[in-house]
């Protein structure tokens, strides 16, 4: 019994491919489908608010979503308190310091939702 023959392809990447492929019509629908899970994944893995916090101040009130084109194609952004009087969250992330001087370790729960929608 023979085997049959492999097809061989040569793949050549020339300069600017990336913007060529990034470009096409139905990337947008990817890059807005992805982008929305990694905000619904922030969401969802967002710290809760207490019960004495005002609701203004609520983490996932202040995350959104945006896909845009740009000169190299289409990219998705997850924006975090775009309002600069709101720090809730990125305090949240990295962690601060109290009125009274004691450290509050950060949850680090934007980078883990990053980490879940990296490709292996």
């Amino acid at each position: 019994m023979t085997e049959p023959k492999s097809a061989r392809t040569k793949l050549t990447l020339h300069q600017g491919w990336q913007r060529e492929a990034l470009a096409l019509p139905g990337v947008r629908d990817l890059v807005a489908k992805r982008t929305g899970e990694l905000l619904h994944r922030a969401i969802t893995d967002a710290p809760r608010r207490s019960h004495r916090a005002l609701p203004w101040n609520s983490i996932k009130k202040n995350l959104e979503a945006y896909v845009q084109l740009s000169y190299d194609g289409w990219f998705g952004n997850v924006v975090i308190e775009d309002d600069a009087q709101v720090r809730h969250a990125m305090l949240q992330e990295r962690g601060f310091t109290t009125p009274r001087g004691r450290r509050v370790k950060g949850r680090r729960y934007l980078k883990g939702a990053l980490l879940k929608m990296r490709v292996k």
